[in-house]
């Protein structure tokens, strides 16, 4: 808690920080600073003694003698003339002569923050600059409350002339100090205010819009939207005070800017009681929430009415502001001391609000010069709220997070048996929105894996052996599958049934890819002492459909379709033709040649459960590079050759083949159909023979 307090009073510190006015009193219109340095004391406030002019302007300032002189800053409400008081409306000009350093170096700006409620700035009776139009009538006259730097002539001696006027606020004149600085002084300091009430905003905005979201997540947390309300309250109330910094991104009439400071003013305090008695509902009585609610509802029906009335309320309602708090921190100090959770940070934070409500009430009506702290304290304790919300709910998150973690092992776990991407393509999130019967058409790539001769070999295995054997293969060939954007389906034995949903050159590739690793794996066989493994790998690409299959007790994801049974057939084939990687047609025919693979056309064989034969396509970059290399170069010569042999013409498809077979020893498919052209010839000579 101790951390806490120092870093929340560091922070309102870092806010507030910045170099401070230096008061010079002017007598009679007159300020002397030519002894001033504006290296170690940079800005000036020019107070004192202004010359007054009520309803002239300054182009018709005549110079008596007999001047008023009027004490600055201060409103000029109820300032004594000889023909009476001063009403709030009306116009007039402040001159003030100032004798500078004769030696003066840097460039000069006077910095006029907002006044009541339009002015004008002249220096040596030229207008500078200013806020709105001030005007000696209302026609004319158009209200606005901003700042304003602007540069003064280099010279020793300068008149400055403010020219105010006000047709709308209760009090009109000058009430913000008349700042005198170096020009990069001044727009650094601006820039600074504006920094800083734009992050304050952000700020608000962000814990706001946090909360809210929380609040649509629990309903029940009435805290949640009560530091919502609180915290827009507040964000209104910074954007439209100070800087007003919504001007800077929004064009704003003075009159709607004027009843939105004054809409969050009326709120800020109510909205304040009202989460806390959403926190404390024992300790904080409903009645005194609902009174301050009452008052705030009829003050903002008040805004309906001209600026001139609502305004009056700036006098009275202080006074229920200064109560709502007061009675905030007695019923807070309840809370504390029947210790209720987080109170103490909580009592805390609403006593550094009531300091800073307090010193923006007392600026605001020019009892005291300071600045406006209120949004800084209110930050402070609205991430004391985070704080405290944060502790509440930790142990909740706690426990969320651990069973979401104990979630997250068990889909793992299960992803293990029933791949997610079958589920996705299932159109299932979760294994618990599964049911006996759910199914999809999808046309996917179908790749059968097979290891040659794999139940001879697995008889001079022991069980445990055999095992080891087969998770050692699969674990090289199951990531390439996943990383070509396939999932394997299920394991059969030694064979591996998987699939491509997205791109057939995605199964053609990791065909490719699996040999690799299989030579690379047979590699390390032989240095083990352990003879080498073939692999045959088949691929179709059709229709299919993913559904589950099973009863109510035993279920699995599984796959049905002809598509699925030619794959495994045409991994079959492979083990005729001694090849290692074997595609049909329709793959074969879909298949990008941007991939830069190699192939060649086998034969049209029949498929068991098929009427029709089906064209089969060898991908020859499935053998060693060596072996791969020398049958790309004989491929047009093989072309010739496998011609010749489906004209029937067996001696010259013979010959070709034997041609072959003496640059090539090792390709399996010519000597494959050489010796379907010897028996072809024979067949021819025996039927000759016996006719």
């Amino acid at each position: 808690m101790k951390k806490l307090v120092f870093l929340s009073l560091l922070f309102l510190i870092s806010c507030l920080s910045e170099e401070r006015n230096v008061n010079k009193e002017g007598k009679n219109g007159f300020i002397n600073l030519k002894q001033h340095s504006f290296q170690t004391e940079p800005f000036v406030a020019l107070f004192g003694e202004w010359k007054f002019y009520w309803n002239t302007a300054p182009t018709q300032i005549v110079e008596r003698e007999t001047d008023t002189n009027i004490q600055l800053p201060n409103h000029w409400n109820g300032y004594p003339m000889d023909y009476g008081k001063l009403p709030g409306f009306g116009h007039a000009s402040f001159r003030m002569k100032v004798q500078l350093p004769d030696d003066l170096q840097e460039t000069l700006a006077l910095t006029v923050h907002e006044q009541d409620t339009s002015y004008a700035i002249y220096i040596d009776g030229k207008y500078y600059g200013g806020s709105g139009t001030p005007a000696s009538n209302t026609v004319q006259f158009v209200p606005m409350v901003r700042s304003t730097i602007v540069v003064l002539p280099q010279k020793p001696n300068i008149t400055i002339d403010l020219y105010v006027a006000n047709y709308v606020h209760r009090k009109g004149g000058i009430w913000n100090d008349i700042v005198l600085s170096p020009y990069t002084k001044a727009e650094s300091r601006l820039t600074k205010h504006k920094i800083n009430e734009t992050i304050l905003s952000a700020i608000f905005a962000f814990v706001g819009i946090f909360f809210l979201v929380m609040y649509f997540y629990n309903r029940d947390g009435k805290q949640t939207l009560g530091i919502f309300l609180f915290s827009f309250a507040v964000l209104l109330r910074t954007i439209s005070t100070g800087e007003r910094i919504i001007l800077e991104f929004v064009e704003m009439p003075y009159w709607l800017l004027l009843r939105l400071e004054y809409l969050s003013w009326y709120w800020s305090a109510p909205l304040l009681y009202h989460y806390f008695y959403t926190i404390f509902p024992g300790d904080f009585s409903k009645k005194v929430g609902n009174l301050f609610y009452g008052l705030s509802l009829i003050l903002t029906f008040g805004l309906l009415l001209p600026p001139v009335y609502f305004t009056e309320t700036a006098s009275i309602y202080p006074i229920a502001f200064v109560l709502n708090g007061l009675f905030v921190l007695f019923y807070l100090f309840r809370s504390y001391k029947n210790k209720r959770m987080e109170s103490k940070p909580l009592l805390f934070g609403i006593s550094l609000i009531l300091v800073g409500a307090t010193n923006d009430v007392l600026h605001a009506e020019a009892i005291v010069h300071t600045t406006y702290i209120a949004p800084s304290t209110v930050v402070i304790f609205v991430f004391l709220q985070v704080f405290t919300f944060g502790r509440i709910v930790r142990q909740n998150i706690i426990k969320t997070l651990e069973f979401a973690e104990e979630q997250k092992q068990f889909s793992s776990s299960f992803s293990r048996f029933v791949p997610t991407e079958f589920l996705y393509h299932l159109g299932k999130d979760d294994i618990r929105q599964v049911d006996l019967g759910d199914q999809v058409q999808k046309r996917m790539t179908v790749l059968f894996a097979d290891i040659r001769s794999f139940t001879e070999f697995s008889e001079t295995l022991t069980p445990k052996e055999n095992f080891d054997f087969l998770n050692s293969y699969l674990q090289r060939v199951g990531p390439i599958i996943r990383h070509n954007h396939g999932f394997i389906d299920k394991f059969i034995g030694d064979a591996v049934m998987a699939l491509f949903p997205y791109n057939i050159n995605d199964a053609v590739k990791a065909a490719v890819e699996m040999q690799e690793a299989i030579r690379v794996y047979n590699i390390h066989r032989a240095k083990c002492g352990y003879i080498p493994i073939e692999v045959g790998i088949g691929i179709h690409t059709g229709n299919l459909t993913l559904g589950i299959l099973g009863e109510h007790k035993r279920m699995e994801g599984t796959v049905i379709s002809d598509a699925v049974n030619l794959a495994s057939r045409i991994e079959g084939i492979t083990k005729l033709f001694s090849a290692r990687i074997v595609i049909s047609a329709e793959t074969f025919i879909e298949a990008s040649e941007s991939l830069g693979f190699h192939y060649r056309l086998l034969d049209r064989v029949n498929i068991k459960g098929k009427t029709e034969s089906v064209f089969v396509v060898e991908v020859l970059d499935g053998y060693e590079p060596e072996k791969a290399s020398r049958l790309i170069a004989s491929k047009d010569d093989y072309t010739l050759a496998l011609d010749a042999y489906r004209r029937e013409d067996f001696e010259e498809a013979m010959n070709a083949f034997s041609a072959l077979l003496d640059q090539n020893p090792d390709d399996s498919v010519s000597r494959l159909f050489c010796d379907r052209c010897k028996e072809a010839l024979e067949r021819q000579k025996l039927e000759s023979g016996h006719s």
